[in-house]
């Protein structure tokens, strides 16, 4: 599958006023795209736009070859500006792997621009689809983190582990997020403590992944004003 990491990411300063995250994506690409087996589709000569697309359904055809079903996908494929279009996919897929195909994945994609007509992208260029996620989000969550400042955090960002000791809900909640003030703690080799507290917006599905008293990774920008995220695996985040 892919293997993805979503950034939540906020600013660090003691004495800051209301802050609020958003998401980011890097991806790695690795093992989801073989779930797809090779079938008659578009010519690959009119697949000339690629881009990452958001899986809202897919219907079984009826076709089979092999005893593997073909499927119908629609997508939200991803435009430069962050806007998204609809992409539609027919694709033969291993039947054991049905169970990937959630609604709000994302798939690499190569598609047709007059048809909107696409494939699975077998080769993608995992920067150009980290480019267009940072723009669809700072599109998605206009509360949350500018894309300037998502690739401010994918620069300069240094790894921790950090403990999620509280993690509280404001009561606020629109589009999707929900505004929460989560507490972390970074254990130091020196035996130190550094304790960091913010309000911040979180995608709903990222909500259900985090849980107070476990470790979680995350990254700290030592700027002027430090920023930190929290990195979640992205195959369990929905859009």
């Amino acid at each position: 599958m892919f293997s993805h990491f979503a950034l939540l990411a906020f600013d660090l300063g003691e004495n800051s006023g209301y802050i609020v995250a958003a998401v980011v994506i890097i991806i790695v690409l690795a093992s989801i795209i073989p779930i797809f087996r090779k079938a008659k589709g578009p010519s690959k000569k009119t697949l000339t736009e690629h881009t990452l697309g958001i899986l809202r359904s897919y219907t079984r055809t009826g076709l089979t070859v092999n005893d593997q079903p073909q499927i119908k996908m629609t997508l939200d494929g991803i435009l430069p500006d962050g806007s998204t279009r609809p992409i539609t996919v027919k694709q033969i897929i291993d039947l054991t792997s049905l169970h990937a195909l959630q609604q709000g994945s994302v798939f690499p994609l190569a598609y047709d621009p007059e048809t909107g007509n696409g494939a699975i992208d077998k080769e993608p260029i995992r920067e150009k689809l980290q480019d267009l996620l940072d723009r669809y989000i700072s599109k998605r969550n206009p509360n949350g983190l500018s894309y300037d400042e998502r690739q401010r955090i994918k620069r300069h960002g240094r790894e921790h582990k950090a403990m999620l000791t509280d993690l509280r809900l404001t009561g606020q909640a629109e589009n999707g997020c929900t505004e929460v003030t989560a507490t972390v703690r970074i254990d130091g080799k020196d035996g130190s403590e550094r304790v960091l507290k913010r309000t911040f917006w979180i995608l709903d599905s990222e909500l259900d992944n985090l849980t107070v008293g476990k470790f979680v990774n995350i990254s700290v920008v030592e700027e002027e004003e430090p920023w930190f995220s929290i990195l979640q695996p992205i195959d369990k985040i929905t859009f």
